[in-house]
């Protein structure tokens, strides 16, 4: 890991004594082996070069979309950033069922991702995604969603299987109850005009919170739907009736919005954090004894990515008279 950390510094530095600091970078690393690729399609051009478990670390930026086919590992620099890294817009992910390796997508915003083709274990982490479409027909099992921001909606289909952990998750669909399944752990699900609690079929809901942004009378979860020590916002907005299925665990409760949030009061937006009160931290308390909702459990919710990161990297413009190059670098990372 050291090694192939060194390899990626060496080749950044190498790119940005040529290139202007805000030219977007695609670095293909497969083996000890690094390629730089340079503009808006970059991701393309790395993706197309790669083969199967290479990683492809982006810089800050928007890059143009290409279907992903490989189990590739693509790293951004994270969605907090100044100039964060980003998809501009729609793509498939398409890997061969014969494709043993595992695809990952890390501190990145995408818009729109369809999830296409018959594989298992796409992993997502500390990413902000509009949208995910599963196809009618694949069989994707254990799509993999952590510490991540779903903020459009998020529709399962065909005989595929998700989980989602820690993340923020809007218009929650199942439209297969009988074949697909999904888990959500200290999760905020948010339901929406059209989009009823009744949808939210065959899941296990644990430690999760769930609100509703417009006024609405709301029918139960349906009874393929278990949920365990989750919590209901209920300002008037239709979510009274939320656990009255015998089929939910009775250790659910409702409360007002005041009661549950530091700030939040409904209506997504990017800043927003999801913080409890202080009274809530200690009282409303998942099945391990932490908090409900995105910070508690044993993956609490942050965008730090996990992997180190070049946060600042200052080049001297020329050589010294002795031909040494002064560069200034800083690395972070998640603890």
């Amino acid at each position: 890991m050291k090694k192939l950390f060194l390899s990626f510094v060496a080749a950044i530095v190498a790119a940005t004594a040529t290139y202007a600091q805000n030219t977007l970078v695609a670095t293909l690393t497969h083996g000890e082996n690094v390629t730089m690729y340079y503009g808006t399609y970059a991701l393309r051009d790395a993706h197309n070069a790669a083969v199967s478990g290479d990683i492809i670390n982006l810089s800050g930026g928007g890059f143009q979309p290409v279907d992903i086919t490989k189990a590739v590992t693509i790293r951004g620099t994270g969605i907090t950033e100044a100039v964060p890294t980003s998809i501009v817009s729609s793509f498939n992910i398409n890997i061969p069922t014969n494709d043993t390796n595992r695809f990952m997508m890390e501190g990145i915003r995408c818009t729109s991702i369809y999830m296409r083709g018959s594989f298992e274990n796409p992993y997502f982490l500390k990413c902000s995604i509009s949208n995910i479409c599963f196809n009618d027909s694949p069989v994707i099992k254990n799509a993999m969603f952590v510490n991540c921001k779903i903020y459009e909606y998020f529709y399962l289909r065909g005989t595929s299987s998700a989980q989602l952990i820690n993340s923020y998750v809007s218009r929650f669909e199942n439209q297969n109850e009988t074949t697909s399944s999904a888990s959500f752990i200290n999760c905020i699900i948010r339901t929406s005009a059209g989009y009823e609690s009744t949808y939210i079929k065959s899941c296990q809901l644990m430690n999760c919170i769930l609100y509703r942004d417009y006024n609405s009378t709301s029918s139960s979860l349906p009874s393929t739907t278990i949920a365990t020590n989750c919590i209901a916002i209920n300002d008037n907005n239709g979510m009274a009736n939320l656990f009255n299925n015998s089929q939910v665990n009775p250790n659910c409760s409702h409360h007002t919005y005041a009661e549950v949030f530091k700030d939040f009061t409904g209506g997504y937006n990017d800043a927003q954090t999801f913080e409890l009160t202080d009274e809530a931290k200690a009282k409303l308390l998942g099945t391990d004894g932490t908090q409900v909702g995105l910070y508690g459990g044993l993956m609490p919710f942050t965008l730090i990515p996990s992997y180190p990161r070049i946060t600042k990297m200052n080049v001297a413009s020329k050589t010294t008279t002795d031909g040494k190059l002064s560069v200034e670098i800083e690395v972070s990372a998640a603890e």
